[in-house]
């Protein structure tokens, strides 16, 4: 079966606007790493994933699989998971997957929606999960938060152009997150 709310990758994807300013932000998010031996970054191959090859200076796999049902393989360092959860019907069984690939003392960097009232939804949303939420599926898949923030991903002029873009304005925040495996 084919998953409705699965973001389609192409081309046009990487340049968008939205995209630049969450990539940018979440390399700021990051910030400085050590060197690590593997990383996976969830989903599709995109232009950001090279950016995190410099940033955690080892080659990261790319996943092709139901995140809703399927098992991740391998053992890695560092995973990401940006802007995925949303799309997902199980994001427990996610979680737990992520959990058993992680190496001993291992890295989750995690950035998803903060829930906003379902008319602002996007389309391609199975889930915009509230901060309380969050935690209580972090909290059950035995991740730990290490440090977190919230940002914008429009530029300032955006939220300006109209009714549904200020309500943006007010609601519209990506949460992301470094986690480690609770134990």
């Amino acid at each position: 079966m084919i998953n409705p709310y699965r973001k389609k990758i192409n081309s046009e994807y990487s340049q968008l606007d939205t995209n630049t300013i969450r990539w940018s932000k979440t390399l700021d998010f990051i910030g400085t790493c050590d060197k690590v031996k593997s990383g996976l970054d969830i989903g599709d191959r995109t232009s950001f994933t090279l950016e995190l090859e410099k940033v955690f200076g080892c080659v990261f796999k790319n996943t092709n699989i139901d995140l809703d049902t399927d098992r991740i393989k391998g053992e890695y360092d560092v995973i990401t998971a940006f802007e995925i959860i949303e799309h997902l019907y199980n994001p427990l069984h996610f979680l737990e997957q992520i959990r058993k690939a992680l190496i001993a003392n291992g890295r989750l960097y995690l950035s998803t929606p903060l829930g906003k009232p379902f008319f602002l939804w996007a389309p391609g949303h199975f889930h915009e999960i509230h901060r309380e939420r969050l935690y209580s599926l972090f909290k059950r898949a035995q991740f730990r938060i290490i440090r977190q923030n919230t940002f914008r991903i429009h530029p300032a002029y955006f939220y300006l152009t109209g009714f549904r873009p200020l309500l943006r304005g007010i609601f519209e925040k990506v949460q992301i997150y470094e986690l480690r495996i609770d134990k």
